[in-house]
């Protein structure tokens, strides 16, 4: 939302400007501000663009953020020692939305929005968290792949 409104700013501005220079001057007025909308609005496209992928199946959980990655990150059955759901404060536990690392132990995050994620605790000690927007279907789906038990954290 915060880059709709950005670039909305930005478009606006350009009209604004557009309308109040001189006609010998809006040339350079043109040139110089096209570079910076273009970038605005191509960013923004992109970032609409962007998708957090989770697949489970026999091998493990994938997940990853499309299209940056083409090839899913795998946490495979073999490697995970834990994995729940639970409920997580994506600004204050990892500063934000999108693809975050925790210096206070909390591990990884891949998330988009939501509050509600797919924690897997490795037999290393390392953690990822992958935000959910179907919490009680990844529970199941999860269930369905492994002897472990699963809790479910409110």
């Amino acid at each position: 939302m915060l880059m709709t409104v950005i670039t909305a700013i930005v478009i606006g501005f350009l009209a604004v400007g557009y309308t109040k220079n001189e006609p010998e001057a809006l040339n350079i007025y043109l040139i110089s501000s096209i570079l910076p909308a273009v970038i605005t609005i191509v960013l923004t496209g992109a970032i609409f663009m962007v998708k957090l992928q989770t697949k489970i199946d026999e091998k493990g959980i994938q997940y990853g953020f499309r299209p940056f990655q083409k090839k899913l990150r795998l946490a495979s059955w073999e490697e995970i020692d834990s994995v729940y759901i639970r409920k997580y404060k994506a600004l204050s536990e990892f500063g934000g939305w999108g693809y975050k690392f925790s210096l206070k132990g909390r591990g990884k995050v891949y998330n988009t929005k939501g509050n509600m994620g797919i924690q897997i605790v490795f037999k290393d000690g390392k953690k990822t968290l992958i935000g959910t927007q179907k919490p009680n279907e990844v529970k199941q789906i999860i269930a369905t792949y492994t002897s472990k038990k699963t809790s479910y954290e409110i």
